[in-house]
Protein backbone atom coordinates (compact mmCIF):
# COMPACT_ATOMS: atom_id res chain seq x y z
CA UNK A 1 0.00 0.00 0.00
CA UNK A 2 1.37 3.08 -0.95
CA UNK A 3 0.80 6.03 1.77
CA UNK A 4 0.67 10.00 1.12
CA UNK A 5 3.80 12.15 2.24
CA UNK A 6 3.21 15.33 3.36
CA UNK A 7 5.59 18.47 4.28
CA UNK A 8 5.23 19.33 8.18
CA UNK A 9 5.95 22.56 9.52
CA UNK A 10 8.70 22.11 12.36
CA UNK A 11 10.14 25.03 14.63
CA UNK A 12 10.21 27.42 11.99
CA UNK A 13 11.31 25.77 8.80
CA UNK A 14 10.16 23.18 6.69
CA UNK A 15 11.18 19.13 7.37
CA UNK A 16 11.45 17.20 4.59
CA UNK A 17 8.47 14.82 3.00
CA UNK A 18 7.47 12.10 5.67
CA UNK A 19 5.12 9.08 6.24
CA UNK A 20 2.52 9.67 8.21
CA UNK A 21 1.87 7.63 11.31
CA UNK A 22 -1.27 5.40 10.69
CA UNK A 23 -4.83 5.87 12.39
CA UNK A 24 -7.31 2.82 12.91
CA UNK A 25 -11.08 3.30 12.24
CA UNK A 26 -13.48 3.22 15.58
CA UNK A 27 -12.96 0.52 18.39
CA UNK A 28 -15.94 -2.03 18.42
CA UNK A 29 -17.13 -0.26 21.82
CA UNK A 30 -17.17 3.38 20.56
CA UNK A 31 -18.78 1.90 17.25
CA UNK A 32 -21.89 0.51 19.25
CA UNK A 33 -22.13 3.84 21.07
CA UNK A 34 -22.35 5.49 17.79
CA UNK A 35 -25.26 3.20 16.47
CA UNK A 36 -26.94 4.17 19.86
CA UNK A 37 -27.10 7.58 19.84
CA UNK A 38 -28.14 7.59 16.11
CA UNK A 39 -31.04 5.34 17.25
CA UNK A 40 -31.78 7.89 20.07
CA UNK A 41 -31.36 10.49 17.15
CA UNK A 42 -29.20 12.22 19.89
CA UNK A 43 -25.72 12.58 17.87
CA UNK A 44 -25.71 11.89 14.16
CA UNK A 45 -21.77 12.83 13.59
CA UNK A 46 -19.63 10.62 16.31
CA UNK A 47 -16.98 10.38 13.88
CA UNK A 48 -13.93 7.81 15.99
CA UNK A 49 -10.55 7.32 15.17
CA UNK A 50 -7.66 5.17 17.29
CA UNK A 51 -4.04 5.56 17.19
CA UNK A 52 -1.86 2.18 18.48
CA UNK A 53 1.67 1.27 19.38
CA UNK A 54 3.14 -2.38 20.05
CA UNK A 55 1.34 -4.11 23.09
CA UNK A 56 3.47 -4.38 25.66
CA UNK A 57 6.66 -3.29 24.21
CA UNK A 58 5.35 0.71 24.76
CA UNK A 59 3.54 -0.38 28.18
CA UNK A 60 6.38 0.35 31.10
CA UNK A 61 3.76 0.27 33.49
CA UNK A 62 1.75 -2.52 32.66
CA UNK A 63 1.36 -5.82 35.61
CA UNK A 64 -1.55 -7.59 35.21
CA UNK A 65 -1.99 -7.37 31.75
CA UNK A 66 1.10 -7.39 30.39
CA UNK A 67 2.08 -9.56 26.77
CA UNK A 68 3.89 -8.88 24.05
CA UNK A 69 3.70 -10.34 20.74
CA UNK A 70 6.80 -10.91 18.58
CA UNK A 71 7.35 -7.85 16.07
CA UNK A 72 7.99 -10.78 13.56
CA UNK A 73 6.72 -14.06 14.15
CA UNK A 74 3.62 -12.73 16.43
CA UNK A 75 4.38 -14.83 19.21
CA UNK A 76 3.13 -14.31 22.62
CA UNK A 77 5.08 -13.58 25.57
CA UNK A 78 3.70 -13.10 29.46
CA UNK A 79 4.04 -11.06 31.54
CA UNK A 80 5.96 -13.21 34.97
CA UNK A 81 2.87 -11.76 37.25
CA UNK A 82 0.46 -11.65 34.31
CA UNK A 83 -3.34 -11.94 35.87
CA UNK A 84 -4.77 -11.59 32.30
CA UNK A 85 -3.61 -11.32 28.79
CA UNK A 86 -3.50 -7.59 27.12
CA UNK A 87 -6.08 -8.22 24.24
CA UNK A 88 -4.41 -5.86 21.95
CA UNK A 89 -1.43 -8.49 22.32
CA UNK A 90 -3.79 -11.17 21.09
CA UNK A 91 -4.79 -8.72 18.29
CA UNK A 92 -0.90 -8.49 17.19
CA UNK A 93 -0.34 -12.61 17.19
CA UNK A 94 -3.06 -12.97 14.77
CA UNK A 95 -2.32 -9.94 12.38
CA UNK A 96 0.64 -9.18 11.15
CA UNK A 97 -1.04 -6.20 9.60
CA UNK A 98 -1.80 -4.62 12.95
CA UNK A 99 1.97 -5.32 14.43
CA UNK A 100 3.00 -3.88 11.39
CA UNK A 101 0.88 -0.44 11.59
CA UNK A 102 1.65 -0.30 15.56
CA UNK A 103 5.59 -0.68 14.79
CA UNK A 104 5.58 1.83 12.48
CA UNK A 105 3.51 4.27 14.59
CA UNK A 106 6.41 3.60 17.35
CA UNK A 107 9.27 3.51 14.88
CA UNK A 108 8.42 6.97 13.72
CA UNK A 109 7.68 8.49 16.97
CA UNK A 110 10.27 7.47 19.62
CA UNK A 111 13.51 9.18 18.71
CA UNK A 112 12.03 12.67 18.47
CA UNK A 113 11.65 15.28 20.96
CA UNK A 114 8.44 17.31 22.11
CA UNK A 115 7.47 19.56 19.22
CA UNK A 116 8.72 16.98 16.57
CA UNK A 117 6.39 14.08 17.76
CA UNK A 118 3.71 16.57 18.27
CA UNK A 119 4.09 17.95 15.07
CA UNK A 120 4.27 14.84 13.41
CA UNK A 121 0.90 13.65 15.06
CA UNK A 122 -0.66 16.78 14.43
CA UNK A 123 -0.12 16.75 10.79
CA UNK A 124 -0.72 13.06 10.78
CA UNK A 125 -4.02 13.47 11.81
CA UNK A 126 -4.97 16.04 9.34
CA UNK A 127 -4.13 13.83 6.27
CA UNK A 128 -4.91 10.13 7.47
CA UNK A 129 -7.71 8.78 5.77
CA UNK A 130 -9.51 7.20 9.29
CA UNK A 131 -8.18 10.46 11.26
CA UNK A 132 -8.92 13.61 8.95
CA UNK A 133 -12.50 14.16 9.66
CA UNK A 134 -12.73 11.79 13.30
CA UNK A 135 -13.96 14.24 16.33
CA UNK A 136 -13.08 11.67 19.09
CA UNK A 137 -9.45 10.31 18.91
CA UNK A 138 -8.70 7.02 21.09
CA UNK A 139 -5.01 7.10 22.03
CA UNK A 140 -3.75 3.95 22.26
CA UNK A 141 -6.11 0.63 21.45
CA UNK A 142 -2.76 -0.28 21.77
CA UNK A 143 -0.08 0.51 23.60
CA UNK A 144 0.99 3.62 26.33
CA UNK A 145 2.37 6.47 27.09
CA UNK A 146 6.00 5.21 27.16
CA UNK A 147 7.55 8.18 28.41
CA UNK A 148 7.41 12.25 29.70
CA UNK A 149 8.13 13.19 26.42
CA UNK A 150 5.25 11.28 24.20
CA UNK A 151 3.05 12.27 26.99
CA UNK A 152 3.61 15.81 26.22
CA UNK A 153 3.41 15.29 23.18
CA UNK A 154 -0.25 14.37 23.13
CA UNK A 155 -1.36 17.14 25.33
CA UNK A 156 0.26 19.16 22.79
CA UNK A 157 -1.94 17.57 19.97
CA UNK A 158 -4.99 17.82 22.08
CA UNK A 159 -4.49 21.81 22.41
CA UNK A 160 -3.83 21.82 19.13
CA UNK A 161 -6.91 20.53 17.91
CA UNK A 162 -9.74 22.04 20.52
CA UNK A 163 -13.14 20.79 18.89
CA UNK A 164 -11.58 17.15 18.69
CA UNK A 165 -12.20 15.00 22.01
CA UNK A 166 -9.32 12.68 22.77
CA UNK A 167 -8.70 10.03 25.97
CA UNK A 168 -6.76 7.48 26.58
CA UNK A 169 -6.69 4.48 29.17
CA UNK A 170 -2.98 4.62 31.12
CA UNK A 171 -1.23 2.94 33.54
CA UNK A 172 1.83 5.66 32.97
CA UNK A 173 0.20 7.38 35.99
CA UNK A 174 3.41 9.21 36.94
CA UNK A 175 3.61 11.01 33.37
CA UNK A 176 0.37 12.14 34.10
CA UNK A 177 0.80 13.32 37.77
CA UNK A 178 3.46 15.31 36.58
CA UNK A 179 1.42 17.50 34.91
CA UNK A 180 -1.41 17.86 36.97
CA UNK A 181 -3.08 21.01 36.15
CA UNK A 182 -2.25 20.95 33.18
CA UNK A 183 -3.66 18.39 31.19
CA UNK A 184 -6.02 20.11 28.36
CA UNK A 185 -10.09 19.68 29.13
CA UNK A 186 -10.50 17.88 26.09
CA UNK A 187 -7.89 15.09 26.85
CA UNK A 188 -9.95 12.82 28.96
CA UNK A 189 -7.71 10.21 30.85
CA UNK A 190 -8.68 7.18 32.77
CA UNK A 191 -6.02 5.38 35.05
CA UNK A 192 -6.72 1.56 33.81
CA UNK A 193 -5.59 -0.10 37.43
CA UNK A 194 -2.89 -2.88 37.55
CA UNK A 195 0.08 -1.27 37.39
CA UNK A 196 3.11 0.29 39.03
CA UNK A 197 2.12 3.38 39.59
CA UNK A 198 -1.62 2.51 41.02
CA UNK A 199 -0.92 4.02 44.61
CA UNK A 200 -1.20 7.49 42.44
CA UNK A 201 -4.88 6.82 41.92
CA UNK A 202 -6.18 6.97 45.64
CA UNK A 203 -3.04 9.61 46.41
CA UNK A 204 -4.36 12.09 43.86
CA UNK A 205 -7.78 10.84 43.50
CA UNK A 206 -7.41 9.63 39.55
CA UNK A 207 -10.66 8.29 37.63
CA UNK A 208 -10.13 5.01 37.47
CA UNK A 209 -11.07 1.75 35.27
CA UNK A 210 -10.90 -1.58 36.98
CA UNK A 211 -11.07 -4.93 35.13
CA UNK A 212 -13.34 -7.18 36.63
CA UNK A 213 -14.08 -10.89 35.64
CA UNK A 214 -18.23 -10.64 36.02
CA UNK A 215 -20.65 -7.86 36.92
CA UNK A 216 -20.74 -9.54 40.51
CA UNK A 217 -17.73 -8.42 40.98
CA UNK A 218 -18.46 -5.18 39.43
CA UNK A 219 -21.58 -4.57 41.49
CA UNK A 220 -19.44 -5.16 44.81
CA UNK A 221 -16.93 -2.68 44.23
CA UNK A 222 -19.79 -0.35 43.26
CA UNK A 223 -18.71 0.42 39.83
CA UNK A 224 -20.90 0.53 36.98
CA UNK A 225 -19.47 -1.34 33.77
CA UNK A 226 -18.60 0.56 30.76
CA UNK A 227 -20.31 -1.24 27.94
CA UNK A 228 -19.25 1.27 24.78
CA UNK A 229 -16.58 3.46 26.16
CA UNK A 230 -19.01 6.45 27.08
CA UNK A 231 -16.97 6.87 30.49
CA UNK A 232 -14.02 6.48 29.50
CA UNK A 233 -14.37 9.18 26.19
CA UNK A 234 -16.70 11.25 27.72
CA UNK A 235 -17.01 10.68 31.83
CA UNK A 236 -15.54 11.97 34.91
CA UNK A 237 -16.48 8.90 37.22
CA UNK A 238 -14.53 5.81 37.86
CA UNK A 239 -15.83 2.60 36.48
CA UNK A 240 -15.37 -1.27 35.52
CA UNK A 241 -14.56 -3.19 32.28
CA UNK A 242 -15.13 -6.42 31.81
CA UNK A 243 -12.72 -9.27 31.14
CA UNK A 244 -11.99 -9.77 27.38
CA UNK A 245 -9.87 -10.95 24.70
CA UNK A 246 -8.64 -14.31 24.05
CA UNK A 247 -7.24 -15.56 27.71
CA UNK A 248 -4.29 -18.71 28.14
CA UNK A 249 -5.64 -21.89 28.59
CA UNK A 250 -6.47 -22.74 32.17
CA UNK A 251 -5.94 -19.66 33.38
CA UNK A 252 -8.83 -17.70 36.28
CA UNK A 253 -9.20 -15.35 33.47
CA UNK A 254 -10.04 -18.22 30.91
CA UNK A 255 -12.32 -19.48 33.13
CA UNK A 256 -14.14 -16.51 34.31
CA UNK A 257 -14.60 -15.70 29.96
CA UNK A 258 -15.84 -19.53 29.94
CA UNK A 259 -18.27 -18.49 32.74
CA UNK A 260 -19.77 -15.01 31.54
CA UNK A 261 -20.47 -17.11 28.11
CA UNK A 262 -22.66 -19.79 30.21
CA UNK A 263 -24.14 -16.88 31.81
CA UNK A 264 -24.67 -14.85 28.54
CA UNK A 265 -23.08 -12.23 29.73
CA UNK A 266 -22.32 -9.72 27.11
CA UNK A 267 -18.43 -8.90 27.25
CA UNK A 268 -17.24 -8.72 23.89
CA UNK A 269 -18.19 -6.48 20.79
CA UNK A 270 -19.22 -6.67 17.28
CA UNK A 271 -16.06 -5.18 15.30
CA UNK A 272 -16.65 -1.54 14.18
Amino acid sequence: MTVSTVRVHVAGDFAPTFVPLRFGKANAKLAELKRELEELETLAALIVATFSLPAGWTCPAAIDCLAKADRVTGRITDGAAMAFRCFAATDEARSPDARNMRWHNFDALRSLDVDTMAELIDASLHVDKNARKANVIRIHVSGDFYNQKYFDAWCAVARMNPSTTFYAYTKSLNYWVARLGAIPANLNLTASKGGRHDALIDQYGLKFSQVVFSEAEAEALGLVIDHDDSHAAFGSESFALLLHGTQPKGSKASAAISAMRANGTKFSYAKA
